[in-house]
């Protein structure tokens, strides 16, 4: 087995860590009462935590961006087929004045382009995910956003029976779809 090579001189990592620091650096004089034998190890063991506890609470205060919070989602479950759904909804979206929606059928994804009304602007996603053979769940997101002087904010504007009206909306127009076929 091949033995290793011992350096023939110290590295400067090696000297450093062999020196005596204490016999080369000189501490403050700290009154008796504040360590347990004087020198520098009490002074050392007294300073740390507090140096540390100022460290800390000083960086906590530090400012962090907020993040931008999710947007609302929410959803309900379809007895139909993916491409009817997805009809449906770019149907309804159309009549809303959304424009035409981008739609990805093998993703079962669309995506509308935002809508500008004066500091508000408004965007639109919607997605179809297979649960059984006959039931599909749509996930139903409207983005709504204000100008600031910062730039666009997201503002919370639909509750739950806003998107239950879209959500009847979609359904009547999922029959309308299947009467169409027929």
């Amino acid at each position: 087995m091949p033995q290793m090579q011992q350096p023939e001189k110290q590295t400067c990592l090696r000297q450093l860590l062999s020196q005596d620091l204490e016999k080369k650096l000189t501490f403050p004089k700290i009154p008796r009462l504040l360590s347990k034998r004087g020198g520098t190890t009490g002074w050392f063991s007294f300073f740390f935590p507090v140096l540390l506890f100022f460290c800390l609470s000083w960086s906590s205060c530090a400012h962090t961006p907020e993040s931008l919070p999710a947007p609302e989602k929410n959803s309900q479950v379809f007895e139909a087929d993916d491409k009817i759904i997805l009809k449906a909804i770019t149907r309804i979206f159309k009549d809303r004045g959304f424009g035409e929606p981008k739609v990805e059928l093998d993703k079962s994804r669309l995506e509308t382009d935002y809508v500008d009304q004066g500091e508000w602007r408004t965007k639109a996603i919607a997605t179809v995910k297979k649960i059984s053979r006959k039931e599909r769940e749509v996930t139903l997101s409207v983005i709504t956003e204000q100008k600031s002087s910062s730039g666009w904010q997201p503002k919370k504007l639909l509750g739950k029976e806003q998107y239950e009206k879209i959500f009847n909306e979609i359904e009547m127009q999922i029959y309308r779809e299947w009467y169409k076929a027929e």
